[in-house]
């Protein structure tokens, strides 16, 4: 018996430290301004030897797998700052590292275009019909591929969710799904979801049980009462929210529709906007123009406005960044908001990362319903059964709250009271006349029969204050980003049948089995840590 024990206990003891390790696999890292202490959000973070990295997130926040820790060196850079080396054998391990990133020396230089007779001045919108011109110059026309930490998630803007829950915590983060994808991309000359040739492989997937993971708010948008952003159009696309992701790259569809008024990027994007050209700011050592945009009245009406900046390179026009944040009636917080980055690699520019958010409310399906209703022939009386615990005092008066139809006639309801059995259910006792238009010897062989009821009940509550029938507004953005850690110049699309089908969910597609151990990992650390 002895021996059985110190078997199990080893057993345990070692499932336990494999579980710890597993835990604590990772150097956790957050990144600030050096000035302001405020995160540089999405920085870069490069390990210099292989020549992968990952990002920081919204929070400044990344994790760097501690097997690179002992040889492992850091490069980490963001448009605008001094780029940053780290030996990660310096780093704690045990605790959040703070990491501090200087302001490099941003300026307005003469800006000019230098021909042999004179020096002519380069205006904001010279400058990006430039880099609009010659986007199939700067990017990439060969097949090439990608691999990334997806992740998609949703954060309520307001109390409502937290409300419907009776949670005594806030929310903040629901439904944070999390994957590692390849992309494969035959370029820029085709299209990136119509083209056979542009697919993507899903390695691993996980729905992060550290968040709530609520289904009713994840269905397709159907932009009118079960999923909408009020007066923007989400394409329902089956709930992928890669394949939406995908469609507001502006850049890469730069001859498609993307998302309002940047619309077709060659045609539209600047005849719909005013831009200035506010300074210059350096990635590495090349210099960036700085160009602030906002949309016109006359293309948006006064209903809507754009803000946003893009960063064109002073050497080639290209695009290194874009953001783009539209808002509605002067609203603080955009409808929708797009941040794209490309890289330079080689002699051309790949995707460094992309992120995507809109508003959007739903009407939960997690609401106070009627869940079964059964007559009883020996009692005269109908069981309703409700998904959630009645409150007793909102029953009376039963005569207003409770009608109950046959065939569209009335029938009189004489009482009604709470099982004493179940505190769900609530029996209402029907006048002996009035069960007599209903012919039960008749009717109980048919399987239409239950359809000839309808229930018609108001006002009442359950014991968390929530009204029969009313679907709760709850008031969300949803997110989806896409984090490269490794590109590839010249890779073709594999033979392979299981790619993510473009209009299933994720959680819906066939992982592609890969060794990849930790070469590629997910970098999650959306919840506040103790610093």
């Amino acid at each position: 018996m002895r021996k059985i024990f110190l078997v199990t206990f080893l057993i345990f003891l070692k499932i336990f430290i494999s579980y710890s390790q597993e835990k604590n696999s990772k150097l956790t890292c957050k990144v600030l301004d050096f000035s302001t202490k405020k995160p540089v959000v999405y920085a870069t973070v490069m390990l210099k030897k292989i020549n992968r990295g990952t990002h920081a997130d919204f929070n400044g926040n990344f994790e760097i797998p501690l097997k690179h820790h002992k040889n492992g060196i850091i490069k980490i850079s963001s448009i605008g700052y001094k780029n940053k080396e780290i030996k990660l054998s310096n780093l704690k391990k045990e605790a959040t590292n703070i990491i501090y990133l200087k302001k490099s020396n941003n300026k307005l230089d003469e800006i000019v275009i230098k021909s042999s007779k004179r020096k002519k001045k380069l205006y904001a919108r010279q400058i990006v019909r430039k880099a609009v011109e010659n986007i199939l110059e700067n990017y990439p026309t060969t097949p090439h591929s990608y691999i990334g930490y997806y992740r998609d998630y949703q954060q309520p803007t307001d109390d409502s969710y937290q409300k419907m829950i009776k949670s005594d915590k806030p929310i903040e983060y629901l439904n944070v799904h999390e994957a590692i994808i390849e992309s494969f991309d035959n370029g820029f000359k085709t299209d990136k979801l119509k083209n056979k040739k542009n697919q993507a492989l899903l390695y691993k997937f996980t729905a992060n049980k550290d968040f709530i993971q609520d289904s009713t708010l994840t269905i397709p948008y159907d932009n009118k009462k079960k999923k909408y952003s009020e007066n923007v159009y989400i394409t329902p696309l089956g709930g992928n929210e890669l394949n939406i992701l995908d469609l507001t790259n502006a850049i890469r569809n730069h001859d498609k529709m993307s998302f309002s008024f940047t619309n077709v990027f060659d045609k539209d994007f600047i005849k719909n906007h005013f831009f200035n050209l506010k300074e210059i700011v350096y990635l590495d050592d090349i210099a960036l123009y700085k160009i602030y945009l906002y949309s016109l009245k006359d293309k948006t009406s006064y209903e809507y406005s754009a803000y946003g900046h893009i960063y064109i390179s002073k050497n080639d026009f290209a695009i290194h960044k874009f953001n783009y944040n539209l808002y509605y009636r002067k609203k603080k917080k955009p409808q929708y908001a797009v941040t794209i980055q490309y890289t330079p690699k080689q002699d051309k520019m790949y995707l460094n990362y992309i992120s995507f958010n809109n508003y959007f409310e739903t009407t939960n399906g997690n609401y106070f319903k009627i869940a079964k209703t059964i007559f009883s022939a020996k009692q005269n009386a109908f069981k309703i059964s409700f998904n959630r615990e009645i409150d007793i005092s909102t029953i009376e008066p039963f005569k207003r709250n409770f009608k109950i139809y046959y065939k569209q006639q009335k029938l009189k309801i004489i009482n009604v009271s709470i099982s004493d059995t179940d505190s769900r259910t609530i029996k209402a006792y029907i006048d002996k006349n009035s069960t007599k238009k209903i012919n039960f010897d008749k009717e109980k062989d048919n399987p239409s029969y239950p359809s000839y009821f309808t229930f018609d009940i108001k006002n009442i509550k359950d014991t968390r204050d929530f009204e029969i029938d009313k679907r709760p507004s709850i008031k969300l953005n949803q997110y989806r980003e896409l984090f490269v850690q490794e590109i590839f110049t010249d890779k073709k699309l594999p033979l392979q049948v299981n790619f993510i089908d473009k209009s299933l969910p994720l959680s819906k597609t066939i992982i592609t089995n890969k060794i990849f151990k930790d070469s590629y990992w997910i970098n999650s650390p959306l919840k506040k840590s103790k610093d």
